[in-house]
């Protein structure tokens, strides 16, 4: 062997090693860093999406630098774009192929996630779009740091990166840096360094003080600097803004109920005592006006008789009076909670006015501070006298209250009439109606099911998604229920507000409950004549549902018991307990499943490939050694090189074999009998005519696998060296022979 080549061997296959080396760290150090996003989205199935395409880009990258290929960042975009498209996109996929349905896709998928950014609170659900944000950035991370490893500074740029990735999270929620997390990647940080600036000789030695010096600064600066950084929260954005005024003044409350009720954390926004049987609801706005897209408030009275008298004019419907007095503790809004159907509010401050559905707001002044006792009815009809209602909607001019746009998905409809089938009554429709959202439908509650699977929202075309997707929260249910009413031509609308809160203390003799604003509720209300508008519950686990009493009975019959001295819990506290798994699983983005397939199939391709055309060539060379002896010595000239021998454009036929010859377990009669071909060949008149010289070439590189390593056999199958090309490593000085052929 050759005294140069054995050094520039050592020293190459130090290289090849430290360039894996340093992969693995970046690589754990990323997948430590993305554990910090769990302050900006929820679940678990994103990280191992987005861990599985990091990790098959950055082998991507590893494998064609050991290759020796060059674009290497191109290539392992166009690979990551593949897994990207295969995971989130693969309808639109032909074959394997991407297609421009493929980037539109992608294209709508980020415009989608950009939507998210924008109006969400972090944490966000694990929506797809987000997912898919994600997923590509990191793995854009993975390029962009393969890319500096290659750089003479790299170990600072990494640093930098490393940096940027681990404030950014803080920077979208406000939560401090976690101290270990930061403690841990910077060591892994020193580690890089370290490997980076390994030198050899006196230099080392000069470099080895300053080194440590800065390695112990460096760490001690990871310490201390979650203790002293400034308060993030400060310059948090958010997904882009905070959540929205709860009620805010000018805005459908119904658009923004969803991102409060998934804003992060929890606010108590009112306490109230009452001598109703029950906690009641407390409505802050009624939606009347459907544009097929969203619910909007009404504006205008269509009764000849003022809302909520209906029930008091009427012959044998038990009607009584009772007072709820509500105090605000951290609610601003300019919409009024009041218990249904309000008859007089006494003890604000400032100017209120009434308004649609008996509510009440004001032009200039808000909820703050506000304690106030609102004067309510207590209206108990018998289901008896309800099943004789028949509501005419013609008659009582309730156009508005049944109207529904042009293009209402069959679904709809088609479900609301197999679930009333039956039915021979408006109210047993809308019991039927309740029943099945609320209980028999298998519905489950989720808040954040919808925006992960792209239904989020009260038009006709979500609530047609809702019924098949079958989970939601309460805009979908009370929706969905509305919706189905109208298509059955009973009128209906949408309360929004507060749903009864929790039991918290006694006070005067009478329960004291606590409103939050994991509370906030919508709700459908159904208007019979003669009774006027009777709020349903369709949303499970929230309240109880609607019904009354029926003959032969005591009690109303209610699916919640004696829920007027029960303790309550909140709206999310109480759904979500309905059904959590069924929640959960809706809730995140479904692609960890198909990624780990994808990825598994892919690191198969990454690690066959290479190995699969190498052995090609081989056997095309082999077809051909009857004609010529070059494509055999091409291919001992390549395996050489996979094994790690140094190629050299100066070599001769006979300076190569010598080199060769010097490596354990060679076998030197088949080479020298190769040799001796291609000699013949290069420079005499005739060729050899014995054999074709293919059984030499096998049974040199069986003796070339024989005397390496594991690893070097390993590596020469799975990242042969000579698919790179012929780029030629050349040794400092001259190569001196140690030995010589036979």
């Amino acid at each position: 062997m050759l005294r140069a080549e054995a050094s520039t061997q050592r020293a190459g296959n130090r290289t090849v090693r430290d360039t894996w080396f340093d992969h693995v760290i970046i690589g754990v150090a990323f997948a430590l860093l993305l554990s910090g996003f769990r302050s900006v989205i929820t679940g678990s199935d994103w990280w191992i999406t987005t861990i599985l395409v990091a990790t098959l880009t950055g082998l991507c990258c590893a494998v064609l630098r050991a290759v020796g290929l060059r674009w290497v960042a191109p290539i392992a975009i166009v690979v990551e774009l593949l897994a990207l498209a295969w995971i989130f996109v693969p309808g639109t996929l032909i074959g394997i192929l991407p297609t421009f349905d493929t980037f539109r896709e992608l294209g709508h998928l980020a415009s989608a996630a950009q939507d998210i950014i924008v109006e969400e609170q972090a944490p966000v659900a694990a929506a797809k779009p987000v997912v898919l944000v994600i997923a590509s950035s990191f793995g854009l991370l993975v390029i962009v740091a393969d890319v500096l490893l290659e750089r003479r500074h790299a170990a600072s740029a990494i640093g930098l990166l490393l940096l940027s990735v681990f404030a950014t999270p803080a920077l979208i929620s406000g939560d401090t840096p976690s101290t270990w997390l930061f403690v841990v990647v910077a060591a892994l940080w020193l580690v890089i360094l370290r490997s980076r600036t390994a030198l050899s000789g006196s230099l080392a030695r000069r470099q080895r003080g300053p080194a440590l010096v800065l390695a112990t600064a460096a760490l001690a600066a990871s310490i201390a600097f979650p203790l002293v950084s400034p308060d993030v929260s400060a310059v948090a954005t958010s997904w882009g803004k905070p959540p929205p005024a709860v009620f805010g003044r000018g805005i459908n409350p119904m658009l923004e109920l969803g991102q409060n009720l998934r804003r992060n954390g929890t606010t108590t926004a009112l306490s109230y005592t009452t001598g109703l049987p029950q906690a009641p609801y407390l409505k802050v706005a009624t939606l009347r006006n459907f544009t097929g897209k969203t619910w909007k408030p009404g504006t205008n009275q269509q009764f000849g008789a003022p809302e909520g008298q209906e029930a008091i004019k009427a012959i044998g419907i038990k009607v009584e009076k009772e007072s709820t007095t509500i105090t605000i503790r951290n609610l601003k809004t300019t919409m009024l909670p009041v218990p249904y159907p309000m008859d007089k509010v006494t003890g604000l401050k400032g100017k209120w006015l009434p308004g649609f559905g008996l509510t009440m707001t004001s032009p200039d002044d808000d909820t703050r501070g506000q304690k106030y006792s609102v004067t309510s009815l207590d209206i108990q009809p018998t289901a008896t006298q309800m099943r004789a209602i028949t509501t005419s909607p013609r008659d009582l001019l309730l156009q508005e209250e049944t109207k529904l746009p042009a293009k209402t998905p069959a679904i709809i409809e088609r479900t609301a009439r197999k679930v009333t089938e039956g039915a021979t009554n408006e109210y047993d429709q809308a019991v039927a109606l309740q029943d099945y959202l609320r209980n028999d439908g298998g519905f489950a509650y989720s808040e954040t099911a919808p925006v992960a699977d792209g239904y989020d929202g009260n038009g006709v075309d979500v609530i047609a998604k809702f019924l098949e997707k079958r989970s939601g929260y309460c805009v979908h249910f009370s929706s969905a229920m509305a919706v189905m009413a109208r298509t059955l031509g009973i009128p209906s609308r949408i309360a929004v507000g507060y749903a009864p809160g929790s039991v918290v203390g006694i006070k005067d003799g009478q329960n004291q409950y606590e409103a939050t604003s994991d509370d906030l509720h919508a709700w459908t209300e159904i208007y019979f004549a003669g009774i006027g508008w009777v709020s349903f519950e369709p949303t499970p686990g929230v309240g109880s549902a609607t019904s009354f009493k029926e003959p032969g009975s005591t009690t109303t019959d209610t699916d919640e018991g004696d829920v007027a001295n029960a303790p309550r819990r909140s709206v999310r506290e109480e759904a979500n307990s309905v059904d959590s798994t069924a929640a959960s699983s809706s809730a995140t983005s479904k692609t960890a499943p198909r990624t780990a397939l994808i990825t598994f199939a892919a690191l198969l391709l990454l690690v066959g490939i290479p190995a699969l055309l190498r052995w090609a060539r081989r056997r095309w060379r082999l077809s051909r050694a009857g004609s010529s002896v070059e494509p055999l010595w091409r291919e001992l000239e390549d395996t050489a090189r996979d094994f790690g021998m140094p190629f050299s454009p100066t070599d001769t036929p006979r300076g190569f074999a010598t080199r060769l010859g010097g490596r354990d377990g060679i076998d030197h009669d088949a080479l020298n009998r190769l040799l001796k071909r291609v000699e013949r060949a290069r420079f005499a008149r005739t060729a050899l005519q014995d054999g074709d010289g293919a059984d030499d070439l096998r049974a040199i590189i069986g003796s070339l696998a024989t005397g390496a390593s594991r690893g070097e056999r390993w590596r020469a199958i799975a990242l042969p060296r000579s698919l790179a090309g012929r780029r030629a490593y050349i040794p400092d000085g001259p190569l001196q022979p140690v030995s010589t052929l036979g």
